[in-house]
């Protein structure tokens, strides 16, 4: 083992320890009764309809990924969602977001697009994502009075997006007669190529509109959750929620976001005075709902990629 890979190993452990001493801070000052209660007394036909009302998000997600990639090759759509859905299952058996590497190796496979030009793509979609992602909770702050970190966070979050995608932007253009060749050279250059669709209107136009619209159906989403287990579900509190839960998600965290998920959503209904138990609740039940039916649509579309020759346009 390298240095380096030393180096971030010890780093992942030492953020799970930290999460772990936070979940367990936490849990120490739960009243458990209560939480089981809160538990025991959700409403099942809400939480259905959570699953039920988040499926066109994942499309809108799958189609904005499509219109980045689909600039590079044409992909069809089924495949897009295949990918996301087998992805999003290996994120929930594999730490780290190894589910993104799964991600751009299936849709390698799925289109015979090269790997680098893959990872261009899901790099491109998540710029984009982000952007629209801390474009909404900018307006957090004209809905609640939210904590000056938090607007700090959201600001600063911002920023990183958009010299992200600035940055995305830079190492799309086409290359400089001064680079000379090199294994860098080269790797950057079939990166490059899975950035292409970000030079063009007609690619990043519909991407935004699509990741608004997903990002519109998982706040409805998240309303309905929150309903779900007698919490206030107005705008506000739902677009509070979703922005810490990103926010927590960033961390590197075991499988599944085992923990990460539960405090990020915990901690961003209690910074509103809501109730520990019932917050921890919310983020235990909206969890297990998500991960059954991620694991769910992972298994029903990983036959997809078994022996699957790559599309042709």
């Amino acid at each position: 083992m390298t240095e380096r890979k030393r180096l971030l190993f010890a780093l992942r452990i030492a953020i799970w320890m930290l999460l772990a001493a936070c979940l367990v801070l936490l849990a120490r000052r739960l009243d458990w009764p209560t939480l089981r209660a809160a538990l025991r007394g959700a409403d099942l036909e809400l939480l259905l309809l959570v699953v039920v009302v988040g499926l066109p998000g994942l499309f809108c997600s799958a189609l904005r990924w499509r219109a980045l990639a689909g600039a590079v090759r044409p992909v069809s759509l089924m495949t897009i969602v295949a990918v996301q859905c087998v992805s999003y299952a290996a994120s929930a058996v594999l730490p780290v977001r190894a589910g993104e590497a799964v991600r751009f190796e299936l849709l390698s496979r799925a289109t015979g697009m090269g790997r680098a030009e893959a990872a261009g793509t899901v790099a491109l979609d998540h710029a984009i994502n982000g952007i629209v992602m801390f474009a909404f909770a900018a307006a957090l702050p004209l809905l609640l009075p939210v904590p000056r970190w938090m607007s700090l966070l959201i600001w600063g979050g911002m920023a990183a997006a958009i010299l992200f995608a600035l940055g995305l932007l830079r190492l799309a253009r086409a290359p400089s007669a001064r680079e000379r060749p090199g294994r860098i050279q080269h790797l950057i250059a079939r990166l490059r190529g899975g950035l292409v669709g970000l030079r063009n209107p007609r690619v990043v136009v519909p991407a935004l509109l699509y990741s608004v619209c997903a990002w519109v159906i998982e706040i409805v989403s998240t309303q309905i959750a929150l309903g779900a287990f007698h919490l206030p579900h107005d705008l506000a509190h739902a677009m509070a929620v979703l922005f810490g839960l990103n926010l927590a998600l960033v961390v590197p965290s075991p499988p599944a976001n085992l923990g990460s998920f539960e405090l990020g959503a915990t901690m961003a209904l209690v910074a509103f005075g809501g109730s520990k138990e019932k917050a921890a609740a919310f983020a235990i039940g909206l969890h297990a709902i998500q991960l059954s039916s991620t694991l769910i649509l992972g298994a029903a579309f990983l036959p997809r990629f078994q022996k699957k020759s790559p599309e042709t346009a």
